[in-house]
């Protein structure tokens, strides 16, 4: 491999975490609440906690909050 096609290989890989980071800070803020009901009003502690996997999985959860999956499960089960 290259140094060209490895510093690319890591310009992509910080691309994609600095996206994910942004993304990370709106969603525990407001969006982790619309996927899940049981996350609202959970406290600073969770949001935390659940930030670097929000910024790992940033595609699959803004898929999720943009398709409103989960917003329409019934907690009858």
């Amino acid at each position: 491999m290259s140094i060209i096609a490895a510093e690319m290989i890591w310009v992509g890989v910080g691309a994609y975490l600095a996206v994910g980071l942004m993304f990370a800070l709106v969603f525990v803020v407001g969006g982790a609440g619309r996927i899940d009901r049981a996350t609202k009003g959970a406290g600073a502690l969770f949001r935390v906690l659940i930030l670097p996997g929000a910024a790992l999985l940033w595609p699959l959860l803004l898929f999720m909050w943009i398709s409103g999956a989960g917003a329409n499960r019934s907690d009858a089960a």
